[in-house]
C-alpha cells in the first residue's frame, strides 16, 4: 500500500478510519488478476481487508467523507459484508474486492443496498449477492464473472466495459440492454502480447458470442420471473439479437462441403431473424410495423395513381387532389396493402406481378404483427 500514495493516505492519512484495516494473509499465486476475459485483468489483489460486522463500521472501518462532495473514496481493498442490509451512499470504490473464501462456502451480500455508488474495475465476482439493491450506480471495467445475483435489483444503473462470465440472475430486476451495452469483448486487455498456451484475441471474440447469449438468456428469465414486462420485452430483443450474432458466426464459419443449397437455407433463416428482430424488436413491438403501414399505404396510392391499374372496374388514375378523392385512392391502397382486395385490382400483365409482389409484402406484415401479439398474449 506504501507504493500507491493516495491510496495511503486515505486509510493512514487525515482521511483514516478509526480502526485501521488488517493486512490479509497472502495464499494465492499471483498479485494481479491474471485472467485477460476479466475486465479486471492487471488489476492488484488487495493486501489488506476491512471487516463490516455491523452499520457502525462503515462509519469506523471506513475512510471519512470529504468536506467538499460529501462523497467517500475507499480504494484498494478487500471488503467482508458480514453484516446484513447494510447501506453504502454516495460511496466511491476503486480495485475493491468483494469477494473471499470462508470455510462454509463463498462470500455472500446480504440485503444491503449501495446508493449512487461509484465502482471502478471492482472484483464482484464469485460472490452471492442476495436481495441487494444497486440504485443510481455505475460500474466501470468491473468483473462479475461467476456471480449469483438472487432477488437483486439494478435502478437506474450504468455499465461500461465490464465482463460478467458465467454470472447468474435469479428473479433480479435488471435493463438487459444497459448491462449487455456495456459488456463488450475486453479488446482492452489484449494491448499487451499474450503469452504461449493462453487464449489469442481471436479465440476469444468466438466465445464471446456464446458469452453474451448466455447471459442474455439469464437476464429475460431473471425479468420474467419477476414480471417486469418492459425488462422482458428487453430481455427477450438482446437474447434474439445474441441468437443472431451466434447463428452468422456459425454461418461464416460453415464450409462448402455441406453444400450450397444447405447454406443457403441457414442464409434465409438468418435473414428471416434479421428482419423479425427489427422489424419488431424481437417480437415486442409494433411501432416499426406501423411506421412501415403509414409509409407504404400513401406510396402505394401514390404508384397507383400513376398507373393504369383498375379496381373494380374503375380506373385508379388520379386526376385531382379532391379530399374525397384523395381519401378513395388510400383506401385502396390500404385494401392493396392489407392484401384482403386483391382480386379486386386488374392489369396487365406487368401490373398484375406487381401487384401480387405488394399484397405478398401485406402479408408479410401480417405475420410479423401476428407474432408480436401472440407475444404479448402468452407473455
Amino acid at each position: 500500500m506504501a507504493a500507491h500514495t493516495g491510496v495511503a493516505d486515505l486509510w493512514d492519512g487525515v482521511q483514516g478510519p478509526q480502526t485501521k484495516p488488517v493486512p490479509i494473509t497472502k495464499t494465492w499465486r499471483n498479485d494481479r488478476d491474471p485472467t485477460r476475459r476479466r475486465a479486471t485483468f492487471g488489476v492488484r489483489y488487495p493486501c489488506l481487508e476491512v471487516d463490516i460486522e455491523k452499520s457502525a463500521d462503515l462509519h469506523a472501518k471506513l475512510p471519512a467523507r470529504f468536506d467538499a462532495t460529501r462523497r467517500r473514496s475507499v480504494p484498494g481493498i478487500r471488503l467482508r459484508l458480514l453484516a446484513p442490509n447494510l447501506i453504502f451512499s454516495d460511496t466511491d470504490f476503486r480495485e475493491c474486492q468483494f469477494h473471499w473464501r470462508e470455510a462454509q462456502g463463498e462470500s455472500k451480500v446480504l440485503g444491503s443496498t449501495f446508493k449512487d455508488c461509484h465502482f471502478e474495475r471492482c472484483m464482484l465476482g464469485g460472490t452471492l449477492f442476495d436481495r441487494v439493491t444497486f440504485e443510481g450506480s455505475a460500474f466501470l471495467r468491473c468483473d462479475f464473472g461467476a456471480s449469483q445475483f438472487t432477488e437483486c435489483q439494478f435502478i437506474n444503473c450504468m455499465f461500461t466495459e465490464c465482463t460478467a462470465e458465467n454470472a447468474s440472475f435469479v428473479a433480479t430486476e435488471i435493463d438487459p440492454t444497459a448491462f449487455l451495452n456495456g459488456m463488450p469483448f475486453p479488446v482492452y486487455n489484449y494491448e499487451t502480447p499474450v503469452r504461449d498456451g493462453e487464449q489469442t484475441e481471436a479465440q476469444v471474440v468466438a466465445d464471446w458470442v456464446e458469452v453474451r447469449r448466455k447471459i442474455a438468456a439469464q437476464l429475460l428469465r431473471s425479468n420474467t420471473d419477476i414480471h417486469n414486462s418492459a425488462n422482458s420485452d428487453r430481455g427477450l430483443y438482446e437474447l434474439k439479437r445474441a441468437e443472431l450474432e451466434a447463428r452468422v458466426q456459425a454461418l461464416r464459419a460453415q464450409s462448402l462441403k455441406v453444400g450450397v443449397l444447405s447454406l443457403l437455407l441457414r442464409a434465409l433463416r438468418v435473414c428471416g431473424e434479421w428482419l423479425v428482430l427489427n422489424a419488431t424488436k424481437g417480437g415486442t413491438s409494433l411501432f416499426r410495423l406501423f411506421l412501415a403501414a403509414m409509409f407504404f399505404v400513401p406510396l402505394y396510392a401514390l404508384l397507383l395513381s400513376t398507373s393504369h391499374v383498375t379496381f373494380m372496374n374503375q380506373d385508379c388514375h388520379l386526376n385531382s387532389f379532391q379530399p374525397s378523392l384523395v381519401l378513395q385512392q388510400l383506401a385502396r391502397a390500404t385494401s392493396l396493402f392489407l392484401a384482403f382486395g386483391y382480386t379486386a385490382f386488374s392489369g396487365g400483365t406487368l401490373a398484375t406481378v406487381l401487384l401480387t409482389a405488394t399484397a405478398s409484402l401485406g402479408l408479410l406484415w401480417y405475420a410479423l404483427v401476428a407474432e408480436v401479439i401472440i407475444h404479448r398474449v402468452y407473455r
